[in-house]
């Protein structure tokens, strides 16, 4: 994919391409009702992408991006920058691609937070991926990773803000839409789907493909409160920066929209809401011990914004209209024992 003009937005086409791509590395998670979680004229689903390849959706976008670099950016390797949902799946897409098309791996470095999730590196590590620590910000990871791009000839894919990665992961918004419509009850109809938001590429990708698809139903984007640079954007009209988030969602701690990614979510009419730490610890707790489902923070924000009453009824909608309703769990990379310590 060449590299997008100023307003590109992922055309149907392009995610339907990237989902063909991705296709024979991605698992398709399974749409799962969660009774526990309807209201009067809602019926509730969760999208459980911390059962995906290396435990988030992050994989959608890697192997599109990987499986598009040229032959010779392959064979030199990809350098990346993440907190380490995204590292471990570049590593994934690199290693297996690799061995796909050439019997070994690719190479991939990746530049990781100094203070980043043990968990997250170790598994990155684990499957093959250089590891090295830069800073705490994006900012510091993103300098570095350029660095050895330009004394390297190395292709550099970020997480978020590539068309790469936000056409792959808009294949989500497909494989949503395709198993909501083989579900029973044809009378109901989609009007919500909630996603976890950071730099906008989850948001974004999956809100173009279901515009595409003809969804007219809200879209909602969760941040962590100390971490809300899309929702002050979006209220602002411009991109706004904020000052580097303390939170307990690592994998939501960007401090500026994408430049790619915040037009789309403007265009698609996203909502954004914000959800404090606390809520978000206990609604992991909640899906652990109630649904059986190992959810990080990061990945828990929507399911929690649901919990507690903070997707708030659209004034077009009311609560006679039967409705379906899908949050997105976007990954599953904590540890157990942590998880379990958050009961209220």
């Amino acid at each position: 994919m060449s590299a997008p003009v100023s307003g590109w937005h992922p055309s149907g086409d392009e995610i339907r391409a990237a989902r063909e791509r991705i296709k024979p590395f991605v698992t398709a998670t399974p749409l799962l009702r969660c009774d526990y979680l309807d209201r009067p004229g809602r019926r509730v689903f969760l999208k459980p992408e911390n059962m995906q390849r290396t435990g988030s959706f992050k994989v959608r976008g890697a192997f599109n991006a990987m499986a598009s670099l040229s032959p010779d950016e392959k064979a030199k390797g990809p350098i990346t920058y993440s907190s380490g949902n995204h590292a471990q799946a570049l590593v994934l897409a690199a290693r297996e691609i690799g061995f796909t098309e050439r019997g070994q791996a690719y190479p991939c470095t990746v530049f990781m937070p100094e203070d980043a999730n043990p968990v997250k590196v170790e598994r990155t590590k684990a499957l093959g991926g250089e590891v090295i620590f830069a800073g705490r910000s994006t900012e510091d990871r993103k300098k570095a990773a350029h660095e050895l791009a330009a004394s390297s000839g190395r292709p550099v894919i970020p997480s978020y803000d590539d068309p790469r990665i936000i056409c792959g992961q808009g294949t989500l918004g497909v494989e949503i839409m395709d198993q909501w419509m083989g579900m029973p009850s044809r009378t109901r109809r989609l009007g919500l789907v909630a996603t976890p938001l950071g730099g906008g590429g989850l948001l974004g990708g999956t809100a173009a493909a279901l515009r595409a698809r003809g969804f007219g139903g809200r879209m909602v984007g969760v941040e962590p409160e100390a971490g809300n640079d899309t929702q002050q954007s979006l209220a602002s009209g411009t991109r706004t920066e904020i000052p580097l988030p303390q939170t307990i969602c690592d994998g939501l701690m960007s401090v500026i929209p994408g430049e790619l990614t915040f037009p789309i979510l403007q265009k698609s009419k996203v909502e954004v809401v914000s959800i404090g730490d606390a809520q978000v610890k206990s609604t992991a707790y909640w899906l652990l011990d109630v649904m059986k489902l190992l959810v990080e923070p990061s990945g828990a924000v929507a399911v929690a914004a649901w919990i507690n009453g903070l997707i708030a009824e659209s004034p077009e909608q009311s609560s006679d209209e039967i409705l379906d309703v899908v949050l997105v769990l976007s990954g599953g990379n904590a540890d157990p024992a942590a998880v379990a310590s958050w009961k209220g």
